[in-house]
């Protein structure tokens, strides 16, 4: 009988854990607010207000104000349908619409639904990796020795980085590019391992990454990746396309997916959260890039901080 009651006591409480980390999860934003001016504020529970100064994604919840000077444009993400919202305002962001609460909002007006399309379903695919291990951890997953990497990437003159996840303090690495090698030293402190790739042609390289322990090779991948380096024409002409979408950086990240240009985006979504840490709502998209990209420990380290803010707004 007791052991009965202990397996019911466990499977409730892994009933709990699941239902817990499903109720916490969060739909794609609703609408976003872009040609911010003046003074705008939001917050998720209408008690601590947050300044708003550049584009920025509303999930259901959100409430939004203006000052004397403050206005934007909200377009809305399902209908791409979009309202300006004057000064003195206060709007609620609803499940799929904006509720106007005092002030002025104009009518919904027609816009393009589009080119929100490929970061929406992202997000909603990026939430299958914010989950935490609940299990203890003794820290041998630090120091796996089994370094995998990306298998297609794209670099450019702009963008020249390969990463790769910091196997152990004491570990260095030897860097295989189309046969020749190079060895990267050991950096203890470093939450990832760059290298940048310089005097390349254009075109695909294949590369593995080996890691070594005093010399001698403990881990060497079966097979090889690839990355593709770009030309200074194809390089312009993205730099370019990225400055039509403005301070949104989630559409220069997405773009920048698209190409296969996975570090380049993981850069823009770190930079992003290290200015902007409580936007956490958005956080799922850098833990999908550690996730490609083949960080765990950052994956693993960034879901957590998700899951913990979350849990607190709950």
């Amino acid at each position: 009988m007791n052991n009965i009651s202990v397996g019911i006591g466990m499977l409730l409480v892994a009933v709990l854990l699941g239902v817990s980390q499903s109720a916490l999860s969060k739909a794609p934003p609703v609408a976003k607010l872009v040609q911010v001016e003046g003074k705008i504020e939001y917050s998720r529970n209408g008690t601590r207000w947050v300044p708003v100064r550049r584009t920025k994604y509303l999930f259901e919840g959100y409430l939004i104000r203006t000052g004397n000077d403050g206005s934007g444009k909200l377009i809305n993400q399902a209908s791409g349908e979009s309202q300006e919202l004057g000064k003195n305002s206060e709007i609620e962001i609803k499940a799929d619409s904006v509720f106007l609460i005092s002030g002025n909002l104009t009518p919904p007006k027609e816009e393009s639904t589009s080119i929100f399309e490929s970061l929406m379903n992202k997000f909603a695919k990026a939430q299958r990796y914010t989950t935490v291990r609940r299990s203890a951890t003794t820290g041998e997953d630090d120091c796996d020795n089994k370094v995998r990497t990306i298998r297609q990437v794209t670099v450019s003159g702009s963008h020249p980085d390969l990463v790769w996840r910091n196997a152990c303090p004491e570990y260095s690495y030897r860097l295989v590019i189309d046969g020749n090698a190079v060895e990267v030293a050991a950096q203890s402190t470093s939450e990832m391992i760059r290298f940048s790739v310089k005097d390349l042609e254009p075109g695909e390289h294949t590369y593995k990454v080996e890691v070594l322990d005093k010399g001698d090779i403990v881990y060497s991948p079966r097979k090889e990746s690839a990355f593709v380096v770009l030309d200074g024409n194809a390089d312009q002409e993205l730099t370019q396309t990225l400055s039509m979408f403005g301070d949104d950086v989630f559409m220069h990240a997405n773009l920048l997916e698209e190409r296969g240009m996975h570090v380049a985006a993981m850069d823009a979504y770190r930079d992003y959260f290290y200015e902007n840490p409580d936007d956490n709502d958005m956080r799922p998209l850098l833990i999908q890039s550690y996730q490609d990209l083949k960080l765990s420990n950052l994956r693993e380290s960034e879901a957590r901080l998700y899951n913990a803010a979350l849990e607190e707004d709950f």
